[in-house]
């Protein structure tokens, strides 16, 4: 990865929400939830590609991480989504990883159960700003705003592991 450009942005993708966030070495520039309403269909898929577009020509990452789809967790729509999302980023000519919800849990989880509940604690005690976040989802009964905190640790993850590769030499 090139060390001068070390925007990342981590999708964690989803047929209803997609989990957005971008960070640039150790600082999280943005994340969010993008809703994607409505029954499925072509032109959900094509939203979901304009906002993956639209956030490629906002912060020009140098790379990209996508959530690793479990094989006995996910639909045909969600394969054809996240298998899109790559394509397109792919034709985009920026690095893509995939790491799976277990990976990015065993990155940021010391000593800890893997789930996402402390999944989330860690990526609030890396990100205190998120701690807001979280208080406003929770307060709004969102079961979804999970996603976020996930598309957090993908953002992280790819530089973090570079960290910790640069560390050993």
């Amino acid at each position: 990865m090139n060390r001068r450009s070390q925007k990342i942005i981590g999708i964690n993708p989803g047929t209803r929400y997609l989990g957005i966030a971008v960070s640039d070495g150790s600082e999280l520039l943005d994340c969010r939830i993008k809703v994607l309403n409505g029954k499925w269909s072509e032109e959900k898929i094509k939203k979901a590609i304009r906002i993956v577009s639209d956030i490629i020509d906002q912060h020009e990452p140098s790379v990209l991480a996508i959530k690793k789809l479990h094989p006995s967790r996910r639909t045909e729509n969600l394969l054809r989504l996240t298998n899109k999302i790559k394509n397109f980023v792919r034709r985009q000519k920026k690095k893509l990883y995939q790491y799976s919800i277990k990976e990015i849990e065993k990155s940021f989880i010391e000593g800890g159960k893997l789930n996402k509940r402390n999944l989330i604690e860690a990526m609030v005690k890396l990100y205190p700003e998120l701690h807001q976040d979280l208080k406003n989802e929770q307060r709004h009964k969102n079961m979804y705003y999970y996603r976020m905190f996930e598309a957090v640790g993908l953002a992280k993850l790819p530089f973090f592991s570079l960290e910790i590769s640069e560390r050993k030499k």
